[in-house]
Formats: structure tokens, sequence, C-alpha cells
């Protein structure tokens, strides 16, 4: 008797929770290499920023995939960056595009989701925008604004009320592995 491979169980398991939350992690690390390339001015090979950039939206678009209520997160997030002007180089125009079409594809749009998380990144995003750029602060707000708590505190919210903790943990990793590389670049002396 030969083994039977059941083709659609082959291709869900990468949509468990255990591949979600690796592709959460690699999200942020992504993200961050891409901006990396292009306002931090490294250097890995050429058209590397490009290839980040297509890495980072093809990881967002496996996170919708996995989870829709992550799906619509997602995109509330790369639609706040938008309007944010924060898609400003190829990379992350190449990255929002691939998950503003991959949840067009594949996602189910669930407006309160969407528009609730949406404001918030938009208003935190925002006020993070103006410490860094207008007002250059340096000190404790900074510091704490610089960590994007804006990220894991409503998904946290969300996920005591829904009971829903994928939702939590997928922005804590991607906040967590963003920030941790970001003071890697830090240290090596990409400002």
């Amino acid at each position: 008797m030969f083994l039977q491979f059941d083709k659609l169980n082959m291709v869900s398991i990468f949509f468990t929770i255990p591949f979600t939350l690796i592709y959460a992690v690699l999200f942020g690390i992504t993200m961050k290499i891409a901006d990396l390339h292009n306002e931090h001015k490294l250097k890995s090979f050429k058209c590397a920023g490009v290839l980040f950039g297509f890495i980072w939206g093809i990881l967002g678009t496996l996170l919708i995939l996995s989870n829709n209520i992550i799906g619509n997160i997602v995109l509330a997030m790369t639609i706040a960056f938008l309007f944010r002007m924060r898609i400003d180089y190829i990379n992350h125009a190449i990255s929002a595009s691939l998950i503003i079409i991959g949840f067009l594809f594949y996602g189910i749009f669930q407006p309160i989701i969407f528009l609730s998380f949406y404001l918030i990144f938009l208003v935190f995003g925002s006020l993070k925008d103006y410490i860094d750029d207008v007002l250059k602060r340096k000190d404790l707000v900074y510091k704490l604004n610089e960590i994007m708590l804006y990220y894991p505190i409503p998904t946290l919210i969300y996920s005591i009320l829904f009971n829903d903790w994928i939702v939590f943990f997928v922005f804590l990793l991607y906040t967590v592995s963003y920030d941790l590389t970001k003071y890697y670049g830090m240290k090596l002396g990409y400002k």
C-alpha cells in the first residue's frame, strides 16, 4: 500500500501557530533590515534593500493567510504607514503592495477590527513620528515611544477581551524582533 499525502494538510501546516509566530519574528526583522538599507545606509549586497522589502511583504502576506484577525491588523498597520508617509522607499512600496494585494486576494475584511487598530496605529504612530522627527527628543518619552508599545498593548487588550492570544503574541514578537534588530543595527553604527 502506498502512502497517501493529503495536499491540503501539507499546505495547512505552514499556517499553524508555530509557523505564524516564526512569520511574526521574521516580519519584524526583515522590516527593520529593509529600513536599515535605505534610511541608515546599510550595504549588504546589491539590491538587498529591495530583496528585504520583497521578503517583508511576503511575510506580511503569510501572516494574512495565517489568521484573519492578524490579517486585518497587518492591513491596518500598512495603511497607517501610508497615511503617516512612512512608505517612502521602493522596498517599502514593494512590501506595502504585496501586503495590500495579498489581503485583497486572501483576507476577509472585518471593518470594526480594521478601523479600531488603524486609528490606534495612526494616532500613536503619528505621535511617535512627531516626537522623533519634529521634537527630536531623546528622553524617557522618546525611549518609551521608540519601542512601539502601540502594537502589543492594543493587541493584548483584544486578546484579553476575545481570548484570542495568537494576536497578542504575533504583535509582541513582531515588536520585539523589530526593536532588537534596530538595537543591533545601532550597535553596528547604523543610526
